[in-house]
């Protein structure tokens, strides 16, 4: 009676070396066995080769279409050539493993949760509309800058020339009228009409005088 020998098990991809220490014309990986883990990634750092510990059934994967490497026992390793599909299946892992680990990065997470109320507010439905929250978000009100007469009247000296309002008799506006400043007080001038000086001088408040434009002449040349 002869006894059936059992089969070896295959070994499992544990760690991928791969890189081009050689140029990028030489695309390079191989696998290589749990056992020898360490000893590889010391060989693999000396030779410039980059190394993926593949622990899950999609990373075992990657192994598919490179052969298993052959480690020396002076240290060194012969790492097979594979071709230019196989490895960039490899780098597309790679990428793809590095951004999901940026993403979770502690700053990362924390600049995304400080973002600006409205960058959160204007996120998009499924349904491809606004969310809700973007028309809630109260726009900043303007500043409020002084108007340009009012920043003119502040450079007034007694003796210009003001536009100054008339009303009449019965209170009824007539319209501007030049007059010379005889005096400047807090919130009021002092005028006198400059076509009629016989006139008694009159007070008047800054929201009723006008400044004339620079290269107004009362000549009218």
């Amino acid at each position: 009676m002869t006894t059936a020998t059992q089969p070896k098990p295959n070994p499992l991809p544990a760690i991928l070396v791969y890189g081009t220490p050689s140029g990028p014309a030489l695309t390079q990986a191989s696998w290589f066995r749990a056992e020898d883990k360490a000893a590889v990634k010391a060989a693999a750092e000396a030779l410039k080769f980059s190394v993926i510990e593949l622990q899950t059934d999609a990373d075992r994967a990657l192994a598919a279409g490179a052969h298993e490497g052959v480690l020396k026992g002076s240290g060194r390793m012969i790492v097979g050539s594979v071709s230019a599909e196989v490895y960039r299946r490899i780098e597309e892992h790679v990428r793809k493993a590095a951004g999901a680990s940026d993403a979770t990065k502690p700053e990362i997470a924390a600049a995304a949760a400080t973002k600006p109320v409205s960058e959160q507010n204007t996120n998009i439905t499924a349904a491809g509309e606004t969310s809700p929250g973007a028309s809630r978000a109260t726009p900043a009100a303007p500043a409020i800058a002084k108007p340009d007469s009012a920043t003119a009247r502040e450079t007034l000296r007694v003796g210009a020339r003001v536009l100054a309002a008339y009303w009449n008799e019965k209170r009824e506006f007539e319209g501007f009228w030049l007059a010379t400043i005889k005096r400047i007080e807090p919130g009021e001038f002092t005028l006198e009409w400059f076509d009629s000086p016989e006139f008694p001088a009159f007070k008047s408040r800054p929201q009723d005088v006008a400044v004339p434009h620079p290269e107004f002449r009362v000549t009218g040349k």
